[in-house]
């Protein structure tokens, strides 16, 4: 049999024979009404007939009116505002990203002699570009010098160390022999064996020179800026 809440008019079936003669309580699923039932109420309950010769501009209508009637329109704002603050955020990390490489690109190109000191690949960029790298002798020092004559060969060795705590670039060891009252005869460039240098770190020279002088010469060993 079909009973009605009489609460929300919610239609439910329920076996007839479980109604006993007095009347049955029950409890509506949907809004939770509680109500008696009595056996001869679900004979009077019909369905209700769906009118099928109703316009169909009528019908469609009053959909319109219905689907209307949900707050649709309040979801717009906040998926626009949505939209602006996610524009907002990314614009805001574009920019913060693009000061980060102007600032990196900046740094490399005032502090370009060490930075090149770790990434020698990257010289001929700056070269390309017209800015020089300026090498200096103030973090270096010749070590363990040796000078030895044979004849006419003089041989010259010793070490480049670097005082800093950076990577830094060598620089060549100009080799200057001169005559007992200061006369300068010749002037030699030797390139250590290698062009950097790590941090406290020291790299060896060595030079074997053919000259016109005798032991009596002086050897003068320094730096050749660049």
């Amino acid at each position: 049999m079909l009973i009605t809440c009489n609460n929300c008019e919610t239609i439910f079936q329920i076996e007839k024979s479980k109604i006993n003669s007095k009347g049955q309580q029950v409890r509506c699923s949907v809004c939770a009404h509680v109500w008696t039932v009595l056996p001869e109420e679900g004979d009077k309950i019909t369905l209700p007939k769906l009118d099928l010769s109703r316009d169909k501009n009528v019908f469609t209508e009053d959909m319109t009116n219905k689907t209307g009637s949900l707050k649709l329109r309040q979801d717009i704002p906040i998926n626009k505002e949505k939209k602006h603050v996610n524009l907002f955020a990314w614009l805001i990390g574009v920019l913060a990203i693009s000061a980060m490489l102007l600032a990196l690109i900046y740094a490399s190109i005032i502090y370009r002699t060490t930075v090149t000191a770790y990434f020698p690949a990257i010289t001929p960029i700056f070269k390309m570009a017209g800015l020089n790298i300026k090498y200096s002798s103030e973090n270096l020092i010749i070590e363990d010098l040796q000078i030895n004559w044979k004849e006419d060969i003089l041989r010259v060795r010793g070490n480049i160390r670097n005082t800093s705590l950076m990577r830094i670039h060598t620089l060549p060891v100009r080799i200057s022999v001169m005559d007992p009252s200061g006369l300068l005869l010749s002037t030699h460039e030797i390139w250590p064996d290698k062009a950097i240098v790590d941090a406290s770190s020291s790299v060896p020279f060595f030079a074997q020179i053919t000259i016109d002088a005798d032991e009596k010469a002086e050897i003068e060993v320094d730096f050749l800026q660049k």
